[in-house]
């Protein structure tokens, strides 16, 4: 399957004034179709995403997460840098097709992000469960794996495995 995915510029997450959220974006502006999205920081030249997502309404489910407080803190409380919220949509003629493209768009950031060592906040406010392997040796290793990878934990086999 090929995939058309278009992203948007990164949007601010501004310190809500009301009592009731602790971010707010103007979803209004957001669009009503199929797509994954992230919450992220943005430090200097690094960009860390916090939280990848998928929907088939991108307005609708962040204005959902806005009011998610396990989530807007884990958003708060994670380190330095401007926290920013930002979505991908796709090109395609079917709801069907929609669908499965952004699931497969979900896992693919999902897995790239802990391929670069970032932990997510994806399971209700919850790390996601991940194996560290750290590898040491020569150097030329390291155009095949980075020294440290974190990889999404595959439940039931690592438990009869280790078992």
């Amino acid at each position: 399957m090929q995939i058309e995915a278009k992203w948007s510029k990164p949007i601010k997450l501004k310190k809500s004034k009301s009592t009731r959220l602790i971010y707010e974006i103007d979803v209004k502006d957001l669009p009503s179709v199929p797509g994954v999205y992230v919450f992220g920081r943005k430090h200097g030249a690094n960009v860390v995403p916090i939280y990848i997502g998928e929907t088939l309404s991108v307005r609708g489910r962040v204005r959902n997460h806005l009011n998610s407080v396990a989530l807007m803190k884990e958003i708060e409380n994670a380190p330095n840098g401007e926290k920013f919220f930002m979505y991908c949509t796709v090109k395609t003629r079917s709801p069907e097709r929609a669908k499965a493209q952004v699931k497969i768009l979900e896992k693919a950031l999902i897995l790239h992000a802990q391929t670069e060592g970032h932990v997510l906040f994806n399971k209700r406010g919850t790390k996601l469960p991940t194996d560290e392997i750290n590898f040491s040796g020569n150097r030329t290793s390291e155009a095949i794996a980075p020294r440290v990878m974190l990889i999404k934990r595959a439940l039931t086999k690592v438990k009869k495995a280790a078992a």
